[in-house]
């Protein structure tokens, strides 16, 4: 029997939580959504829409402590996850670790502190633009709490470095900056289910920048990653919860490997976007979004998820390296099946990556070599029809 009981709030209406706000309605909870964007489609399939700035912590906890919500699920961006980390401490909301935790695991100079404490596999790094002559070039330059790629830049100088560095602290609402060492080998990124500091449920993707470099929009469930390297990264994720004591729940890490070593890039505790979690399910068929609510919603996870037999689907988001009008896009490949989730109207002005995007396509490929050999390509195969953005000018 369905329990109209619970009342939850998801904190965020961007197309990428729709998935998540299904598991939650599924379950017949009564639900409300919060984000200052109307036009944002979860705006119009929740119970209840609130419009409300969520990056703005304390209106959003007065808004919380003022209704009776049973539970608080994050969206799919780092602010919703850490504004709040911030209202369920004070609440005492569960699916939260202690807000210094989520401190440390979302702030990169705070992870590489603590990484360095804990001798974790991460490149070298500094937060003081003056150590600059402690790193071998080149270097990536990062804001502390940015997402998406935004206000990431590679320097190969000293000169580029103070650039970047300049340009990184415009996109940190913090101000703050850290750089690392460029180190070589292919990014993937390792989603891990944990219940009692033990993974429960894991998946290994490749992932591919192939308009903007830091922002990724190809991806797949990868098949060729070493054994050696997988048990390697979930022997030191539930090594990192037991270090934290980290509550039930996901485990979003980003890394850098050659298939026989690997090094820590970036750590979460949100649902992944551009619906990352419509990829794991339609690979595995298992549901990811579902796997990641419970814990918000009060409920364990399952003490064991059976594999099963997976399907060769890849995905890519549509996006561009110049502002322009979007028009019309299609993907030309021989596939099983294509889906397109798509994002703008024929017309609508299209900012450059990793700004935006015109939408999502989910490919079907017929065995895992071609899976493997198209992903990073997918880009080439897309039928992209702009015009040119043309400035106004007035008088």
């Amino acid at each position: 029997m369905k329990n109209y009981s619970k009342n939850i709030l998801l904190c965020d209406a961007n197309f990428c939580v729709l998935p998540i706000l299904q598991s939650i309605k599924s379950k017949g909870y009564t639900l409300s959504v919060v984000g200052s964007k109307l036009n944002d489609p979860a705006h119009f399939l929740a119970d209840k829409s609130i419009n409300l700035n969520y990056a703005d912590v304390e209106l959003l906890y007065k808004h919380i402590s003022e209704n009776k919500y049973d539970g608080v699920v994050p969206g799919c961006n780092d602010r919703s996850y850490m504004s709040l980390a911030y209202v369920a401490e004070k609440l005492k909301f569960k699916g939260f670790d202690d807000y210094e935790t989520v401190l440390t695991i979302h702030h990169k100079d705070r992870f590489r502190a603590f990484a360095e404490q804990k001798s974790y596999p991460i490149p070298r790094a500094i937060s003081n633009p003056d150590q600059v002559d402690l790193l071998n070039f080149p270097v990536l330059v990062k804001p502390v709490d940015s997402f998406s790629g935004k206000g990431i830049n590679k320097a190969y100088s000293v000169d580029e470095f103070k650039a970047h560095w300049k340009e990184a602290k415009k996109f940190s609402q913090s101000g703050l900056v850290v750089a690392e060492e460029f180190v070589e080998g292919k990014l993937y990124s390792h989603s891990a289910f944990i219940k009692n500091k033990k993974i429960v449920v894991d998946f290994f993707v490749n992932e591919y920048c192939t308009v903007y470099p830091y922002q990724v929009n190809s991806s797949n469930v990868s098949s060729r990653l070493s054994q050696q390297v997988q048990q390697a990264l979930r022997k030191w994720t539930e090594q990192f919860a037991s270090d934290l004591d980290l509550c039930d729940g996901l485990i979003h890490t980003q890394f850098i490997s050659n298939n026989e070593t690997f090094y820590l890039i970036e750590i979460a505790r949100r649902c992944p976007g551009d619906l990352y979690s419509q990829l794991i399910q339609k690979a595995t068929g298992i549901n990811y979004s579902e796997l990641y609510s419970l814990p918000f919603l009060g409920l364990d996870l399952p003490e064991r998820i059976e594999a099963i037999e997976p399907k060769f689907i890849s995905r890519h988001t549509v996006s561009v390296d110049k502002d322009c009008v979007f028009i019309s896009s299609s993907l030309n490949i021989n596939s099983p099946h294509i889906q397109n989730v798509q994002l703008k109207y024929s017309g609508e002005p299209m900012k450059a990556a990793p700004f935006d995007k015109s939408g999502i396509y989910f490919i079907e490929h017929h065995n895992v070599e071609e899976m493997e050999t198209l992903t990073e390509k997918l880009k080439d195969y897309v039928a992209l029809e702009t015009l040119e953005l043309i400035q106004s000018h007035e008088g």
